[in-house]
């Protein structure tokens, strides 16, 4: 071991300690017993009661004239007040090393090493890792960063501290983002035991058998094993305090900001820190933040935006305008259309999915489940695609006046809906809840407005909007339902290049079908003209024509997924839309639920009760039919 001499020769120094809160006055008596000549100072004097042997300074600026001054201050701020505010580095002796013992951002330190270097003092950053109990053994990891000169100086000080002294790098801010670093895996370390050992629990393992057996085997470290039994046990007393550790997971965000990086992982842990701060746990031991893991409701419609999952996504809005149309000498926008999109943090998928609401709907028809679960916006974002939600135009977000858009349809009524999700005798088992259920009836309700009499013409504004939508955001797969299926064909039609793949959900039909209250497809599947070869000109043409040769150029060989459930009317469809998109040219596949083994679902299988399985089901099929693809 290097022993340095003092600048009279002695081998111990007299050392300036600034901040003795818990930590410092762990650390002093090591340094008192070891012969060294310490003067303290801190804001509240009453903190230095009890150090024996140790001399009270006047002002942090006395400390500066000492061989070594240690400072232990809690963060940034107290930092900026105590050194860089009351001007105590411009008074320093030039021969003293400061010994930068706290962990402050590496903005700050950097800022220090050039008002240091200005001066011509040396500067050490030595950070620490070890809680108070550890720090009054001598048995910390101190981690040192600055001039190896003036470390030799001061190790015999590190040595009585620490077991070991790890060096970062001649420039102190190495030092400080190791620290950062190192106190964020911890947090991770927290976390990821709070959530293995109620994993543990809900199958019956006993939580300390657990801990026992990973942190005496792969996880054999003692931040684990202590961390591990505070865990268990229930016992959060510092320790090193919670509010403290929330400081320091703040410091690697915002350093990793600074540099353009994302911590996703250190972004989850701090939000359940600051939730158990806010809770009043700040001065526990940060280990009390993983009590968060299981503070969840087992029934995820009781206040969702306390209980649902915690998802991570960048999400947003636009709008697709219309055209400017004159009435009474003003002028007016026709049949905006509002976008809602999100995306995951890790996009996964090569084509975004756009999802277009049924018949008197809205975008919020994709969102959660009547019963409070993730709905197939959220779940196409799970797994990994970028998503795109539209209001059709006159629906939702998207503005209607009957002057500017023609004359509105009926309303939807409650019998309508019975009729048209689970009519009597219809065999439906899966609807989301009880049939008898008024409030939550109404609440399913609410979201249904009416749809423009004219069916042909909101098509027609429904597939100018899409297509604007494509042209914006590229190659996509069109998701529809019911009322929206023309949507899907019509798209194609306008933008054939620009469609990865359609799945047409309970679409509308059958094949030149009449629905009260809606409309007539007089062009096959869509009330709107769409383009055959041989060219037809009118409704009756097609009607007219042979059904083979109804060709359809923009649905030549674009994979097309027809998913139906077992109790719907509108599954019947199927048997005369097949036949006719497979003529068009397109590649259908049939999806049919019951056939699959999913059993009981209606018109609203996006929503019902095991949504989750149609959801999987389109899915893997997307994945089989886009898996020979290019994207572009």
């Amino acid at each position: 071991m290097h022993i340095a001499l003092n600048r009279s020769g002695d081998p111990n120094m007299k050392i300036g300690f600034i901040g003795t809160g818990s930590m410092g006055r762990a650390m002093i008596p090591l340094l008192v017993k070891a012969g060294h000549g310490v003067s303290a100072w801190n804001r509240n004097p009453e903190a230095l009661a009890g150090l024996e042997g140790v001399r009270a300074l006047a002002s942090a600026q006395a400390a500066f004239q000492e061989d070594v001054v240690i400072s232990m201050l809690a963060d940034d701020l107290a930092v900026r007040e105590v050194l860089l505010s009351s001007r105590a580095l411009e008074t320093a002796d030039k021969a003293c090393v400061h010994i930068v013992m706290s962990t402050l951002s590496p903005m700050l330190v950097e800022e220090l090493q050039t008002i240091h270097h200005t001066l011509g003092i040396a500067l050490i950053a030595a950070p620490v890792f070890g809680i108070p109990a550890v720090a009054a053994r001598g048995e910390m990891n101190i981690v040192v960063a600055g001039s190896r000169a003036a470390i030799a100086t001061v190790q015999p000080i590190f040595d009585v501290l620490g077991k070991k002294t790890w060096f970062m790098g001649d420039s102190p801010v190495h030092a400080c983002i190791a620290k950062i670093a190192g106190n964020m895996m911890i947090t991770h370390a927290i976390q990821s035991l709070g959530e293995a050992s109620v994993l543990a629990e809900r199958y019956g393992l006993s939580p300390a058998t657990f801990i026992e057996l990973m942190t005496q085997t792969q996880f054999a470290s003692s931040s684990y094993q202590r961390y591990g039994q505070n865990i268990v046990n229930g016992t959060f007393e510092p320790g090193f305090k919670l509010s403290l550790g929330l400081k320091d997971i703040n410091l690697a965000i915002q350093a990793a900001h600074a540099k353009n990086l994302g911590l996703p992982a250190a972004d989850a842990v701090r939000s359940k820190m600051k939730a158990a701060v806010a809770r009043g746990r700040g001065h526990k031991d940060w280990s009390t933040f993983a009590s968060e893991t299981v503070a969840h409701s087992a029934d995820p419609s009781d206040q969702p935006w306390r209980s649902g999952p915690v998802t991570r996504s960048r999400r947003g809005s636009f709008w697709l305008t219309g055209p400017r149309v004159k009435q009474d000498g003003r002028h007016y926008q026709k049949g905006p259309m509002y976008v809602a999109w999100e995306s995951p943090e890790f996009i996964t998928q090569p084509y975004p999915v756009v999802l277009v609401h049924g018949g008197t709907l809205q975008g919020t028809e994709w969102l959660d489940t009547p019963d409070g679960r993730p709905g197939w916006a959220q779940r196409f974002v799970g797994a990994g695609f970028v998503v795109f939600r539209v209001d059709r135009p006159g629906h939702g977000r998207s503005p209607y006046h009957p002057d500017i858009m023609g004359p509105t349809g009926p309303a939807f009524s409650y019998e309508r809906a019975r009729e048209v999700y689970f009519p009597d005798g219809g065999g439906e088992t899966q609807w989301p809840f009880a049939l008898d259920d008024e409030a939550a009836f109404d609440a399913f309700i609410a979201a249904y407005g009416p749809m423009p009499v004219d069916l042909a013409a909101s098509q027609t504004l429904d597939a100018d909007r899409l297509a604007q939508l494509l042209d914006k955001i590229g190659k996509a797969i069109i998701v529809t339902h019911s009322a929206s299926g023309p949507s899907g064909w019509l798209i194609a039609d306008r933008r054939p290049d620009l469609v990865a793949a359609i799945v047409a959900v309970e679409p509308m039909g059958p094949v030149f079908g009449h629905t009260p209250g809606i409309g007539t497809l007089e062009w096959g599947l869509t009330a709107a003209p769409i383009t055959f070869d041989p060219p037809h000109d009118t409704p009756d043409q097609v009607r007219q024509a042979d059904p083979y040769s109804l060709k359809i150029p923009g649905l030549q060989g674009v994979p097309v997924a027809l998913l139906t459930g077992e109790t719907s009317k509108f599954a019947s469809f199927a048997s005369s839309i097949i036949p006719f998109l497979q003529n068009a040219g397109a590649l259908v596949n049939h999806l049919d639920l019951p056939a699959l083994g999913i059993h009981g679902n209606g018109h609203g299988l996006i929503y019902e009760r095991n949504s989750d399985e149609p959801f999987e089901i389109v899915v893997q099929w997307l994945d089989t039919a886009m898996g020979t693809t290019d994207p572009m």
